[in-house]
């Protein structure tokens, strides 16, 4: 939320602008993956809540295990080096056109449109139905006016340059300053305001 000018009684910053990115694609699609299929069991990666359900899912025998994995991970770092990469103000929506070429294999990244696993891979392995069931799941979860409730911690941090919040599927307390302007956290961080305060208070 922005305004152009200051709101007498109002403590949000009248140029403060957060972003809440409370449903990224991206990320949950990879979680789901390496879940479903078992593997790259030493990433650092919390454990899921809600579990996802992994349906009929099978790691596909199209390659081997150490193939599926690294792929994996080039694919869960491509997913983050995206929020850098990506336009924080777009001036333009993403057009059919835009996304029909972001959907062929070995695109670079785009700034609008975040990489996707299937469009590298298709759904081989996967049972989307599953997916989908679990990820529709996780955006009835989030609180809407969480910003409102850690305020004191908000600011200062949007001072010291956070401008995005990525909330992932986490179990407990999680929260870890990506980058300068990028601040992950669990969306059971989230939810509760004195761990979202404490979230909040990670520096790089």
């Amino acid at each position: 939320m922005r305004s152009s000018r200051p709101i007498w009684g109002n403590p949000w910053p009248h140029d403060m602008v957060i972003r809440i990115e409370d449903h990224p694609l991206a990320l949950n699609m990879l979680l789901f993956i390496r879940h479903a299929w078992s593997i790259a069991a030493d990433a650092d990666i919390s454990e899921l809540r809600p579990s996802p359900d992994p349906g009929s899912s099978t790691l596909p025998d199209s390659a081997s295990v150490t193939q599926w994995e690294d792929r994996w991970r080039i694919a869960w770092r491509r997913a983050w080096d995206w929020y850098e990469f990506r336009d924080p103000s777009p001036s333009e929506l993403p057009t059919p056109e835009m996304i029909r070429d972001v959907s062929r294999p070995g695109q670079d990244l785009h700034p609008l449109i975040p990489p996707l696993w299937s469009a590298e891979y298709g759904w081989e392995g996967l049972d989307l139905a599953a997916f989908n069931s679990w990820d529709q799941h996780l955006g009835a979860r989030i609180p809407t006016d969480a910003e409102r409730w850690s305020l004191l911690d908000l600011i200062p941090a949007w001072e010291s340059g956070l401008d995005t919040v990525i909330v992932l599927p986490y179990a407990g307390y999680f929260a870890r300053r990506i980058s300068r302007r990028h601040l992950a956290v669990s969306a059971a961080t989230r939810d509760e305001p004195e761990s979202y305060g404490r979230a909040l208070r990670v520096r790089m």
